[in-house]
């Protein structure tokens, strides 16, 4: 690998899953998702590469054709099985189409709505791929906070409201919220159709398109690099896309732990099964939610891979703030592990860095019964469960409730330096991982940083259920 293939890849995150891999394709080529099947999103980087691939070829066939187009370096025996190609092969076309979209080889293929933007008087806007990106890039136009959908994908009144009041627009917000909608984007010069409205009094898609593009020429904005001009409102519409799409329901072991397998995310195996199913489940909410930045921000930093970046590196947590007790009470934790020391010292003094951490309550394993569910769940896998250093074996969740979402945000190592002094981040000498085969010990962990929450002078967005 060359010195600039090397720094390539410290601003890509491999996708976990193929699901994952697919809707990343779709969310960078700006092709319409048709399903999660891998022929469609091949057939997005073929017409974004506006290559003449037959559809009858194998997705293999086409996969190869596409790595040549793209320049990248192709092995067969790594990336394809039989006439499919692997999650390896979709992160190396994925990755080599991110480099080809920056160096202009690429360009975004045209979605089969919004036509009326599709004129050279909104050609340099670029589409929201989801009602929840739309509603957050229109709130972030006046720093209004972050939204979120209603039942049925209903987006809320509010941020129409305070878009007529942010931008001072002379427009009657008492009418209905469909009606609103039309007499903004009107007043801003911008399209309205019978299509921008759907059944059940809600705006569609297209519609809150319309209404974006309008507000974002009248504040000169058109064709911004970036949607969201700083962390907190970034912050905003993360954890507003965070919240609508985790909703607060609660989460039950044995159902979480069995879809993280199901999925390939991995992690299933793991005691604290929680994090793990935040960071997969807000990795997957996250990229169908945003149109991905290019270029993005670096998220590499020696071995640790920070797991989402849009205009800004953010990193995702579970906490455990609460925990009923034997005796029916709750115990209460202030301190989510973060990363490596390194790591995030060098990704803050570089560009900042934010954590999103999910606080919640579990429903600890007194009995027992998840423990040895979650043994046999392993067994027949044909794993065997690692002994700890200690000899103890820790406690398990059963279940998790999630209570908030919190953003914090460190933008410089001043900011990093001072909220050491002060407590709120803390340096934490990791145990070492569990022992292998005939080992006494498991192999020693770098010191990582942890948050002692509410960690008021960094938190920037919050949601509570």
């Amino acid at each position: 690998m060359t010195a600039d293939a090397s720094r390539q890849g410290e601003f890509f995150i491999p996708a976990v899953t193929t699901d994952e891999a697919i809707t990343r394709i779709y969310g960078l080529t700006g092709a319409y998702a048709r399903g999660r099947g891998e022929k469609r999103a091949l057939v997005a980087l073929r017409d974004s590469l506006d290559l003449d691939i037959d559809l009858e070829r194998t997705n293999a066939e086409a996969a190869r054709l596409i790595a040549s187009a793209l320049d990248v370096e192709w092995a067969p025996a790594r990336y394809e099985i039989r006439n499919k190609v692997r999650l390896s092969g979709l992160n190396v076309l994925l990755e080599g189409a991110t480099h080809a979209f920056l160096d202009g080889r690429a360009k975004r293929v045209k979605r089969h709505s919004h036509s009326a933007l599709e004129t050279a008087a909104w050609a340099a806007f670029e589409q929201a791929v989801s009602k929840i990106e739309a509603v957050n890039r229109i709130s972030a136009l006046t720093d209004s906070g972050p939204e979120w959908l209603g039942p049925g994908s209903k987006e809320h009144k509010r941020v129409l409201v305070n878009l007529v009041e942010g931008l001072h627009l002379p427009v009657d917000t008492s009418v209905s919220k469909t009606r609103l909608a039309q007499q903004i984007a009107e007043s801003l010069g911008a399209p309205w159709t019978d299509t921008c409205v759907s059944t059940g009094y809600t705006i569609s898609l297209e519609g809150l398109n319309y209404v974006l593009a309008g507000a974002e020429r009248h504040l000169g904005r058109l064709g911004s690099t970036s949607h969201f001009n700083s962390a907190r409102s970034e912050a905003d519409a993360l954890v507003g896309a965070l919240a609508d799409g985790l909703d607060g329901t609660a989460w039950d072991g044995r159902s979480c732990v069995t879809w993280l397998r199901d999925s390939g995310h991995g992690g299933q195996n793991q005691t604290e099964w929680p994090g793990f199913f935040f960071e997969a489940r807000g990795r997957d909410i996250l990229n169908r939610a945003f149109t991905p930045r290019l270029p993005g921000p670096r998220v590499k930093y020696g071995n640790t891979v920070f797991d989402y970046a849009l205009d800004r590196v953010w990193d995702l947590k579970a906490l455990t703030a609460e925990a009923d007790t034997v005796a029916g009470g709750i115990q209460r934790r202030r301190d989510s592990m973060l990363n490596d020391q390194q790591a995030i010292n060098e990704c803050v003094a570089e560009q900042g860095l934010g954590f999103i951490v999910l606080s919640g309550r579990g429903k600890m394993d007194h009995d027992g019964s998840f423990a040895a569910w979650h043994r046999d769940f392993k067994e027949k896998q044909g794993l065997d469960s690692a002994r700890s250093n200690s000899g103890r074996s820790r406690l398990r969740k059963a279940g998790f409730a999630p209570l908030h979402l919190d953003a914090f945000w460190i933008p410089d190592a001043a900011t990093l330096d001072a909220s050491i002094a002060a407590g709120v981040l803390r340096g934490a000498a990791i145990g070492r991982q569990a022992p292998r085969g005939d080992e006494t010990s498991g192999a020693a962990r770098r010191p990582k940083y942890t948050l002692v929450h509410p960690a008021e002078s960094l938190r920037i967005a919050t949601h509570e259920w």
